[in-house]
């Protein structure tokens, strides 16, 4: 009998189903999302009534309101592509599971850049540090979607290479974009914080192969 492959042992432990590994994503996609907002605090006055200094205070607390819509956004491309990823697989396996955590790692960090960006929106380091988990937790599904499709190759068999390797491109562009943010705040720190926004209106529009459903795969 042939030895089996340490690689192998680690993670080509097939034949798993992925409905355990989708639900314990969407726990933690959810306590992510509820974190983000947990940030944000109502004002307190020293005087009652005054609604000059309040809206002062809700004005000041615009950083706050930028950094949890941009990582609100951000964290809604991640859970729908990650949705739809595993609509297109048929079983999943050790591997999978593995590169599944290391991207909620990532993912369940982000309230800290968060809060560290909407506290510091004029700090360098406050936006280099955003851009750079996000670019670390967009890698890291990059990474998981790649061992799907082309090492475990978990999809069903009926997929299109081309639609495999587009979408692994559309993928990658949003790891890639927060790296050039995260340079581009060397120059301008407004400039960054622009690119940032504009990263999660760029995969508000479905892929070919995300608009395929189960139904056509089956």
């Amino acid at each position: 009998m042939d030895a089996v492959k340490p690689s192998r042992r680690l993670f080509r432990i097939a034949g798993m189903s992925t409905r355990r590994i989708e639900a314990f994503s969407d726990g933690v996609f959810a306590i992510v999302m509820t974190l983000l907002v947990l940030e944000i605090h109502v004002p307190r006055l020293e005087t009652v009534g005054a609604s000059d200094a309040l809206t002062k205070t809700l004005i000041a607390l615009g950083p706050k309101f930028l950094s949890y819509g941009l990582s609100f956004g951000i964290v809604c491309i991640w859970w729908v592509a990650h949705h739809h990823l595993f609509v297109l697989l048929r079983k999943s396996d050790r591997g999978l599971l593995w590169f599944n955590s290391i991207f909620l790692l990532w993912l369940a960090f982000v309230p800290f850049p968060t809060a560290l960006l909407g506290d510091f929106p004029g700090q360098r380091i406050a936006v280099v540090v955003y851009g750079t988990v996000m670019a670390l937790a967009g890698v890291s599904f990059s990474w998981m979607r790649f061992y799907a499709f082309f090492v475990g190759k978990l999809v069903y068999a009926d997929i299109e290479q081309r639609l495999l390797r587009n979408a692994m491109l559309k993928s990658v562009m949003n790891p890639f974009l927060h790296l050039v943010a995260v340079l581009l705040a060397f120059v301008s720190i407004r400039l960054a914080i622009v690119l940032y926004v504009l990263i999660p209106l760029l995969f508000v529009v479905p892929s070919k192969l995300e608009q395929l459903s189960r139904a056509e795969l089956d």
